[in-house]
Order: structure tokens, then sequence, then C-alpha cells
């Protein structure tokens, strides 16, 4: 697939760090939704945002707040016309400002899921409960 690994480290409003890179970042294929206050080291972020520009993606930042609200654990997803869509919590939704709403809704409709028990008890939000698959049509 041709993707360049770019390596950084994130934490938390609490200094703690971020397990995993879904908890603060939606990549999806003409925008990325970000939390890069998350990301404390000045170089470390600055390349990651560059890594953006050069592939063309709008970068859709999200606060800390919002990343607490799963903001960052969407996932795009593609019907079988091929057409995007964004799933994401309806939390995470609730959460967003509508500027954010709007540079999302260009690129494709948004689907908020109801989930608040997975997300209290579960420790995870949409993106975590679904899998991508890369298989060549047959």
């Amino acid at each position: 697939m041709q993707f360049k690994p770019i390596a950084f480290k994130a934490l938390d409003d609490k200094a703690q760090p971020i397990y995993h890179t879904n908890v603060l970042m939606c990549m999806a294929n003409q925008f990325v939704v970000i939390c890069s206050d998350s990301i404390p080291n000045e170089q470390e972020r600055q390349m990651l945002l560059d890594s953006f520009a050069q592939t063309n993606k709008e970068v859709i930042e999200i606060s800390q707040d919002q990343l607490n609200h799963f903001a960052g654990n969407m996932l795009q997803v593609f019907d079988i016309t091929e057409k995007p869509h964004l799933i994401m919590s309806e939390q995470a939704y609730k959460s967003l400002h509508t500027a954010q709403l709007k540079s999302l809704e260009k690129y494709n409709p948004l689907l908020p899921i109801s989930i608040p028990t997975i997300e209290a008890l579960g420790g995870g939000s949409t993106r975590c409960m679904m899998a991508e698959i890369y298989l060549s049509p047959a």
C-alpha cells in the first residue's frame, strides 16, 4: 500500500501516553482529523503535519476535550458504489463545532451512532469496533 511510517509520541490531557493513533487521529482519503496538541514534541508534530500537506489532506484539528469525547475515533468507510461515509459516535458528533462538521461534510455524509455503553465501559468508540479490509476486488 506504500504507506510511509511516521513515529511520534502523544499524550492525553493528564500527560499519560496515548496507546493508539486512532484515539487522536482519523485518517481518511482527503482529510485527517487530529488532535495535534497531544503531540508535545514540535518536530514530531510538524513532521506529521508536513506529511499531510504533501499528500494534500485537509487537516481538521480537534481539541483535547473533543479527543476525550472520541472525536479522533472515527472511520471513513465506502459503500458498494465506492461512496465514502464517516462513521463516528453520537458523543463525538455532538462534541464537534459547526465549522468542523462542515469541513467533514464536504467529503462524506456523517453517520453518528449512539453507543454510550460501549464508550463508557469498553474504553473505545466506533473505530475500535470496526476493521478495514484491503482486498483487491475478485
